[in-house]
Formats: C-alpha cells, sequence, structure tokens
C-alpha cells in the first residue's frame, strides 16, 4: 500500500470516530428535558388603586399614591391619660399624669389582652368611678349643710316635728332662709306651709325688726308648735299673722306686688300653681324660694311619673323659661329652687 493511502484510510477512522457514537458510551435517554426552575420574584403589594385607574405607569402620567385601608375589628379604646409627647425643646414632665374616668361599653372584652371577639352592638356606658370627685363633693355638702350650727330652739323645734309626725326643712336650707331674708332685706314675707316653725324662725332671724310674716297651714296644730318655736325664739305674735285654710284659696286675696319673699314648703303636686301666685305677689327684685325640688332625685329620673313628680319638673322647667325671672339652685338640703323677679 502507498503512503498516500494509508494516510487516507487514517483519516477516515478518525472521522468515523469521531462523528459516530462512542461504543462506551450509553445511549441518550429518551426522556424530555427538564426544564430549569422558575426564578421567583417578591411579589409585590397590592395595588388596587394603580389597578382600576386608566392611568397606568408608563403612559407619561404620574402614579396615584395608594392609601393604606381602614383595619377592621375591634378598635382599641383612646388613651386616658393628659401625658403627651413632649413638644420639641420641653422637658419631660416630671409629675403624674392625671387620670381621665374610663368609660366602657358593658359588654366590651379586654382589647388589650389580645382577644379579637366581635363586638355586639353598642351598650349604655358604664362607668368605673365615673366621677372620681363626687366622694369629695358629698363631702363639702355635708360641710355646707352643718355649717351653720343650730341653737338650742331650732333643735327643740325639730323634736317636736319629729314627735308630730312632720317632716321639717333642712339644716342648710334654713340658714339659705336667713340669709336670703336678710340680704334683700325683706320686711313683707310669705310663708306658704307653716310645719313646726323651723322655716318661720330662720325667716324671721334675717327680716328687720319691723318686718311681718304671714304664714298660711291647713292644720292647726301645726300653727300651735309654730307659735311655740317663735316665742322660744323671742318673737312676739306681732311678727307673725297665722292664717288656717287652703293656700290656693288665701293667697288670692293678697295684694300684688306687696311681698319681699314668698317661701313654698307645702304639698309639691301644687307647686306650679303656688310658683303662679308667688310671682304675682313679689314687687320687683322679690324673691321666691321653693323647697323640696330634689327630694330624692325625682326630677332628674326620667323613670318616675308620678304626679309630684310631673310637678316639681314643671315647676323647674316655669321658672328657667320665665323671662321675668332670674333662677338659681341652690343644692343644700333637698334643694332650694330660687328665682328673683327681675325689675
Amino acid at each position: 500500500m502507498s503512503e498516500d493511502g494509508g494516510r487516507e484510510g487514517t483519516r477516515r477512522v478518525r472521522a468515523l470516530r469521531v462523528v459516530g457514537p462512542d461504543p462506551a458510551t450509553p445511549p441518550p435517554s429518551t426522556a424530555p428535558p427538564v426544564a430549569p426552575p422558575p426564578v421567583r420574584t417578591p411579589p409585590r403589594p397590592h395595588d388596587d388603586a394603580g389597578r382600576r385607574s386608566p392611568h397606568r405607569p408608563g403612559r407619561g402620567t404620574a402614579r396615584i399614591p395608594v392609601y393604606p385601608r381602614v383595619p377592621t375589628g375591634p378598635l382599641r379604646l383612646p388613651s386616658t391619660s393628659f401625658a403627651g409627647r413632649p413638644r420639641p425643646g420641653e422637658d419631660e414632665p416630671t409629675t403624674t399624669p392625671q387620670t381621665l374616668p374610663r368609660l366602657v361599653p358593658a359588654d366590651l372584652p379586654d382589647v388589650g389582652s389580645g382577644q379579637v371577639e366581635p363586638v355586639g352592638p353598642a351598650e349604655p356606658l358604664v362607668g368605673d368611678d365615673l366621677d372620681e370627685g363626687a366622694g369629695e363633693r358629698e363631702r363639702l355638702r355635708a360641710r355646707a349643710e352643718h355649717f351653720t350650727p343650730e341653737d338650742d330652739v331650732l333643735t327643740a323645734a325639730r323634736e317636736r316635728a319629729a314627735e308630730h309626725g312632720i317632716v321639717p326643712i333642712g339644716a342648710g336650707a334654713a340658714a339659705a332662709l336667713t340669709f336670703l331674708a336678710s340680704a334683700g332685706r325683706a320686711r313683707a314675707v310669705v310663708e306658704i306651709g307653716t310645719g313646726a316653725g323651723i322655716g318661720t324662725v330662720s325667716l324671721l332671724r334675717g327680716m328687720p325688726r319691723e318686718g311681718l310674716l304671714t304664714s298660711i297651714d291647713t292644720e292647726v296644730a301645726h300653727q300651735r308648735l309654730t307659735r311655740i318655736t317663735c316665742a322660744e325664739a323671742g318673737f312676739g305674735s306681732g311678727r307673725v299673722r297665722m292664717i288656717t285654710g287652703r293656700a290656693l284659696e288665701v293667697l288670692p286675696r293678697l295684694s300684688d306686688a306687696a311681698y319681699d319673699l314668698v317661701l313654698v314648703d307645702a304639698a309639691t303636686v301644687e307647686y306650679p300653681r303656688y310658683l303662679a301666685e308667688a310671682v304675682r305677689l313679689l314687687r320687683p327684685g322679690g324673691v321666691v324660694v321653693l323647697d323640696n325640688v330634689c327630694w330624692t332625685g325625682r326630677v332628674t329620673d326620667p323613670a318616675r311619673r308620678d304626679a309630684i313628680s310631673a310637678a316639681l319638673r314643671e315647676t323647674v322647667r316655669l321658672v328657667r323659661t320665665d323671662e321675668r325671672l332670674a333662677p338659681l339652685l341652690l343644692p343644700v338640703s333637698d334643694g332650694l329652687l330660687c328665682a328673683s323677679l327681675l325689675p
């Protein structure tokens, strides 16, 4: 064989070895190729406003800002402290912040404990010590009630009232009557309801010596007790004029605009009618005083529908809406509703 022929054969063998499959190599698998796993990208926040808006990014318009959604579920109660973050340049508060009264619905779960139970319909608010100063005010009222100590005359009159089943005027109200009579220099006074004489003596002690008090009552026994109390206090019979009868029948016989002060302490259901008569009797600047307007909380309790409660509410309404009167409520004893007739 020639040298060229040998070289040519060698090249063919090499070409076959390069082109053909390798006998030692296993045949390729017939399974389909496996695609590489997709590359995950971080999820984009929901953009409902951007998705629903026709102004998409890339169209030459600014992107509409997306505001956070309002959270749902139970809401936390507001903070019950006055203390807030200090303003720039201010020091931290050195005193203990004052705590506000806590108002919570009756069946509201403790949202601070992690409960997420749905809250039912709103219930009336109940307070855990709604007014922390209520006890202090009660102490002040008790102090005001006994600020002016009563002497032996009024003490004995209260004992006689208890023996005869008479509910006398309170100590604080009695002191207020003396003050009002003295401040107004009341010379002519009408008292509707004599009682045991405690209110009568209290008024006389504030009136000048020439003053005359007219007392009206249906009970002769009450007027007898009043005369005893007046005598023990040193007031003669000429200072008091006793009239026995129903006030609504006696009052129309008294002169108009002739009296400086009218005290109403009789049948509560007749208070609106007594008020009308008292305003007629008063001179300009005169004062009408109605006792027991806050008795047992009847005025402020809407559940009470009895005749006494209705009469008290009507009386308060008349005093507050009458443009001729300057009203004042004194929280002493069972409540004194006062009104001055404007000139």
